[in-house]
Parts: C-alpha cells; sequence; structure tokens
C-alpha cells in the first residue's frame, strides 16, 4: 500500500505532462490491439491494387523538386566523402543515425538488430511486436534501414560521379517489399517510420523516373505498397 501512495505523484505527473487526451489514445490503442481489431483494419495480404501505368506517370509526374537526373542549377562536383559513402554502403554498411557504421552485410534481412542480433518474427501482424524489451533491444535498429535514408549518399554519388546506381537503388526497395509482406513484422509498426521510408522511396524514383531499371513491374510492385 505504502508503494502505491510513494507512486501517485509520479502517476499524476505523468498525466500532467502527457495529457489526458494522449492517455485516452493510448488507452484505446492497446485495446485495439488486444482485441486484434489492427489486425482486420490493416491486413496482410490486401488486394493488389494498380494505380497508374508507368508511362502514363512519366508524362504527367506532378511537380517536384527535380524532374530526373538533370537538376537545374547543379553541377557534377565528386568529392572522396561521396565515394567513400558509397562503397560502404555497396558493401553492406549503412549508417546508422547519421552516426556510427554497422555492417549489414550485402544480403540484410531487414528484421535483425544489429546490436543485439535479435531476429524479429515476420510472420507476426505489426500489432504483435513488442517494440522494445530487453531481449530484442531498441527496436530503432532495425527501423534505421528500412528508412531507405541511405539512398540519398547513393543519389549523390550518381548524380557527381555520373555513375548509374537505378538497379542497385530500385532493387533494395524490391527487396524491402518482397521480405517484407505488408503488416507483417517490425518494419509497419511505426507510421512515422513508414512516412519517411514513403518520402524516400518518393524521390529515388523521380530521380530514376527515365531509367530502364524501372520497368512498368517495378513501378507497380513498389506503388501498391506505398
Amino acid at each position: 500500500m505504502l508503494s502505491k501512495i510513494k507512486k501517485l505523484p509520479l502517476v499524476i505527473d505523468f498525466i500532467k505532462n502527457m495529457g489526458w487526451r494522449y492517455i485516452l489514445f493510448r488507452v484505446k490503442y492497446i485495446i485495439d490491439i488486444k482485441t486484434g481489431k489492427f489486425k482486420s483494419k490493416f491486413p496482410t495480404q490486401p488486394e493488389f491494387k494498380t494505380f497508374i501505368t508507368l508511362s502514363n506517370w512519366r508524362n504527367n509526374t506532378p511537380t517536384f523538386f527535380f524532374q530526373g537526373k538533370h537538376i537545374k542549377g547543379l553541377q557534377p562536383n565528386p568529392t572522396p566523402i561521396l565515394k567513400e559513402n558509397f562503397d560502404k554502403i555497396k558493401s553492406g554498411e549503412i549508417q546508422f543515425f547519421s552516426h556510427s557504421w554497422f555492417n549489414l552485410g550485402v544480403d540484410f534481412d531487414w528484421i535483425t538488430n544489429p546490436e543485439t542480433n535479435y531476429k524479429y518474427d515476420i510472420s507476426k501482424h505489426w500489432s504483435e511486436i513488442e517494440s522494445l524489451s530487453k531481449e530484442s533491444g531498441d527496436i530503432k535498429y532495425v527501423w534505421e534501414k528500412a528508412r531507405f535514408s541511405y539512398v540519398y549518399h547513393v543519389i549523390r554519388y550518381d548524380f557527381h560521379y555520373q555513375d548509374d546506381q537505378a538497379e542497385f537503388v530500385l532493387s533494395e526497395i524490391e527487396d524491402f517489399i518482397t521480405k517484407n509482406p505488408l503488416n507483417q513484422g517490425p518494419n509497419y509498426v511505426c507510421s512515422q517510420e513508414i512516412s519517411l521510408r514513403v518520402l524516400n522511396w518518393t524521390f529515388a524514383l523521380y530521380y530514376y523516373k527515365d531509367s530502364e531499371a524501372l520497368t512498368e513491374e517495378r513501378f507497380k510492385t513498389i506503388l501498391n505498397s506505398i
């Protein structure tokens, strides 16, 4: 009883800091997980949808920062750091949190925490995945490569060295989609992470919009996933 009374100020502080709106949201979120509502709302085998053909998109792309590789006002300027970062990525290394490099290998499964070597169960619906546990460690270590921020290193190298990497970038996206079925595993737990991935995929699609490596089949697969 005494221990519960001692914890009361902590509970009050938590309510003050987070607010009732957040607390009620979290309660509903937990209920939706426990009742399996999210499983029906976000199915693991949704119908494959085709939204637009590749040729129609290429001819009617909405306004973006650029259109393909011809970026107005930007001239190639190759530097050693661009080449160094690119070589690391091609050999299977990824920079985590804009700081440390981890060697994930060239055939990474997208679901193994490189800090703990814990492998998440890809067969589980995302609502069943624990975001933080002693065994698995911090799930952000799995999310980091799945954000696809590393493709900016590759695209910068591509532009400044005039060394086309369309096949590599698009095959990385395709590999993720193949190994991460929709709404399964750790990479669909957080909507913010998904948003970042979509933004980075979109950037890559616009840069490689005219590439032969962007086939009709690849385009449909990526768009369906988005």
